[in-house]
Formats: structure tokens, sequence, C-alpha cells
């Protein structure tokens, strides 16, 4: 018996290769992109033009944004007016003035609705004794502090007077309001001799602007009235014992539960009521 064997240089051939066999580096294996890799890619590819496009929009749009806000802040520009409140009367007449309140706001503003009772919100107080303190604190009370465009204060104190108090014939009340086209302003004062008489602007109060924007100015009388406050019986005026230079103490008369009317002949009345915008 004996036993078969490769030649000694066919077998060290083998070894050879299969030895250099070994040491090549592996082939690298194909990464195959996913259909999400591929959409992904896609998409980033489609959307840079748009976007581009919107960096385009974003830099025309800037001149026309700021020119839109420039022109906001000219119209948001505010005027200040100088609203002057006069006893036209005669020395001797009948009229005298008690202090009053006034409100500035964004739309037309009252405080009594003609034909209808007065609101409770201090109108009586102002009408019957002169006193604007319970309008006043009211109004604020209602609006909050939120309102940036909305003003109520009182007017109490005459032109060259040592402190508040009634205006006679010949003497005024002044106050200052800041407003921007659109504002409305208003205000009441008591005809002194009377139970619940007052002076004030129509519901709608008066517009400081005119439709073009432009700040009005002189003489607007024509805008204000006489009015019953229907929350006191009435007496001949300057002569009811209920009336305020003659009642013992505020609020005295009988209550008359009426509604809100205007005074229809008060041509003896007399009162002046200008308006300047200051340059």
């Amino acid at each position: 018996m004996f036993q078969k064997t490769l030649p000694p240089l066919f077998a060290l051939f083998l070894v050879f290769a299969l030895a250099l066999a070994a040491c090549q580096p592996a082939a690298p294996v194909s990464q195959a992109q996913t259909p999400t890799e591929a959409m992904t890619e896609e998409m980033m590819e489609e959307t840079e033009e748009p976007m581009a496009d919107t960096d385009e929009m974003m830099e025309e749009t800037e001149e026309p944004m700021a020119e839109a806000t420039d022109e906001m802040m000219e119209d948001m520009a505010t005027t200040t007016f100088v609203i002057r409140i006069e006893n036209a009367d005669v020395e001797g007449g009948l009229t005298i003035l008690a202090p009053g309140t006034y409100e500035l706001n964004d739309h037309p503003v009252a405080f009594f609705t003609p034909g209808e009772a007065d609101r409770g919100v201090g109108l009586e107080a102002l009408a019957e004794d002169g006193n604007p303190g319970d309008l006043v604190g009211t109004i604020n009370e209602m609006m909050g502090d939120g309102m940036v465009s909305f003003v109520a204060d009182v007017f109490t104190t005459p032109i060259g007077a040592d402190g508040p108090g009634t205006a006679g014939p010949g003497a005024a009340y002044e106050f200052t309001v800041d407003a921007y086209p659109g504002q409305y302003l208003t205000f009441a004062t008591m005809f002194v001799q009377s139970n619940d008489w007052f002076f004030a602007p129509g519901a709608d109060g008066i517009a400081l602007f005119d439709a073009d924007g432009n700040p009005i100015s002189g003489d607007i009388t024509g805008q204000i009235f006489l009015w019953d406050a229907g929350t006191e019986v009435g007496q001949t005026p300057g002569e009811g014992a209920d009336q305020a230079p003659r009642q013992a103490t505020p609020n005295t008369g009988e209550a008359e539960n009426g509604t809100v009317e205007m005074v229809v002949d008060f041509d003896g009345y007399q009162i002046l009521v200008t308006i300047t915008p200051q340059q």
C-alpha cells in the first residue's frame, strides 16, 4: 500500500495563492438609496428655488412696509387742542357754569342718550349739584387702564381764579387734549341756576378732525346744547329753592324719573365754546 501525495511545487503554489487571497481587502458593499431618502433629496432640490424666490419677495416687500409704517405713524401723530368754555352772558345775567367733565375717545361719545333716562353713572350729580367727580370716576372705572386712546377728566378752576369754583359772566374754563384723527370729544357743565340742566354736545360728541384729517378750529358753540337731565322736578330758573345756589344740601329736590331732553328755548342763557389746535 502506498499514499498518493501532491508534487511539492504544486503544493507550494496552492499555499501561496490562498495566502494572497486572504490579504485582499473586502469589496465595498453597495449602499442602495431607500425610497424615503430619494424623496427627501428630490424635495430639497425642488425647495431651493422657491426659497430663493421668497428671499427676493421679502426684499421687495421691505420698502413698501416701511413706507406704510411711516404713513401710519404720521396718521397717529397727535394734535394738542385747547378747549375754552366761556360764560358769555352779560354782567348780572342768569348764566352760571359749574365745574364739569370731559371725555376723549375713538368713537362718538356722550354721557347720555336723548329721550332715555339718565344712566346712573354720575350725570345726575353733575346736573343737579355741579359735582363732576362721580361721572368721571365711573367712566374711568368702566374703561379701565387698557384704553390708551381714552381720556376722561374734569375741569374745575376758571381762568385766573385761585381755586375750583363756578364761572360767572365773562369767566371761562379751559382744558387741553391731545388727539389724533378719528377721535371725538364730549363734555358737560351744569347750568347752575336750574334743578338739573347742563350744557353739552349732542349724542355724537364733537369730531376733532374733518374728513380730510385736518384739525377743526374756531367757534363750535353751534354744536353745544342745553339739556334737562330729567332727574329732578324743574323749577323756574334762578328762583327754585331746590336749585344749587339756594338748596340746603345737595340732592334735595323731588325726583322726576324722566328722560334726558333738550331745552328748546335757551337763547337767554349764553355760552361760547371755542377750540384751538396748537401749532
